[in-house]
């Protein structure tokens, strides 16, 4: 006869054994594009789509997590870290961790700039502290601009993990329909060069003083 304590033990096991396994399904498929300075590209091929899906990951130490957020959150300050970026400003503010942000990025000619309006939105387990920001690009919330390629199939993720050792792993995940095809070496660009450069650029911005002793309503320091 199987006791309730017995009974409990079990379900939980199952749980754990079920979150190993999709952990490791999730990670089957990445192709190690660039590991230079603590960061490291990867890609995967995407299922229906000739575009690949793009991950850069690196550690850092002595970072708070609202510091990490309050840079992104810093919509005009894209420019100051990504490469391509030429502008980005807050659309709407829907609550106070959810928006609608716009985004320019300035392609190398002859490729003709992308734009995306994306819906935003920043969540934080309770139990881990892990911070997670996803991206989707939205459609009839603003009016298309002249010279630009509207980009409506756009998704993309920060993800922020501390660990016991006061480490932060951070990860940026994008994948991303350009809307027309692109040269190879543009591509390659934005798959491998553009993601490891914007984390470098991220990284060392972060430090910058406005940022270090942000504080934000809907994120919770692991360490307090």
């Amino acid at each position: 006869m199987i006791t309730r304590q017995r009974l409990i033990k079990l379900v939980t096991m199952l749980a754990m054994c079920a979150s190993s396994y999709l952990s490791a399904a999730d990670e089957q498929g990445w192709e190690l594009q660039r590991d230079k300075d603590g960061i490291q590209v990867h890609t995967r091929p995407v299922e229906g789509s000739p575009y690949e899906t793009v991950r850069t990951t690196t550690r850092m130490t002595d970072v708070r997590l609202s510091s990490l957020v309050a840079l992104i959150e810093d919509t005009p300050a894209c420019k100051d870290w990504a490469d391509s970026c030429a502008e980005s400003y807050l659309v709407e503010r829907i609550s106070e961790s959810e928006s609608l942000v716009y985004t320019h990025n300035d392609m190398p000619f002859p490729v003709k700039d992308r734009d995306v309006v994306a819906q935003v939105r920043w969540t934080q387990d309770a139990a881990t502290f892990e911070v997670e920001m996803n991206s989707v690009a939205t459609v009839g919330k603003m009016d298309e601009v002249c010279g630009r390629l509207r980009l409506t199939k756009a998704v993309a993720s920060w993800n922020f993990a501390p660990h016991a050792d006061g480490s932060v792993l951070i990860s940026n995940q994008a994948h991303i329909d350009p809307g027309s095809a692109l040269p190879g070496w543009v591509t390659n660009m934005l798959l491998i060069d553009a993601p490891f450069e914007a984390m470098k650029s991220f990284v060392s911005e972060v430090a910058n003083p406005k940022y270090v002793d942000a504080q934000l309503s809907f994120i919770q320091e692991s360490t307090e």
